[in-house]
């Protein structure tokens, strides 16, 4: 029994030395074995994965409109928001924050005194639709996917 035992260690020591003399000397023993079996063919059971790519976001920041009714600031509408944008073209929405920025200020002023007219609540998915139709007014089709908003408030 011990003499089975010698001989199985003796063989695993032979086959290391084997693979790391391989090894050393620049010879990849794996990558064939890797090739054979990556020449297999897929299991059919096996259900495809779609390759999925995570969201990535563009941080737009506070949006703060001033609520003129009769001349005057009634209220003040706050809301944070967030741009959902495909991962290559965040650099691109990022530059054109700015330009984001005027343009929803200047359209909610126009449309939030008649959306909160006679005591109604802020409806952030009427909201989010409007600034995305605007962004890809703004910027163009395909920029941003959607306009998140994360936080809201009219005081």
């Amino acid at each position: 029994m011990v003499r089975l035992i010698f001989i199985i260690v003796a063989f695993l020591l032979m086959m290391g030395g084997l693979v790391g003399g391989l090894y050393f000397w620049g010879i990849d023993p794996v990558a064939k074995f890797n090739q054979l079996i990556g020449a297999a063919p897929a299991d059919p059971l096996e259900p495809v994965k779609a390759k999925v790519t995570p969201p990535s976001y563009v941080e737009y920041g506070l949006l703060a409109v001033p609520v003129v009714e009769d001349h005057e600031v009634r209220r003040q509408v706050e809301m944070i928001l967030r741009l959902e944008v495909p991962f290559e073209k965040r650099e691109i929405v990022a530059q054109n924050i700015p330009r984001l920025q005027n343009a929803y200020l200047q359209d909610m002023m126009e449309y939030l005194p008649i959306h909160l007219r006679n005591g109604r609540r802020l409806d952030p998915a009427t909201v989010s639709a409007r600034l995305l139709k605007l962004t890809e007014k703004t910027l163009g089709p395909g920029y941003v996917k959607s306009v998140m908003i994360d936080q809201s408030s009219v005081k």
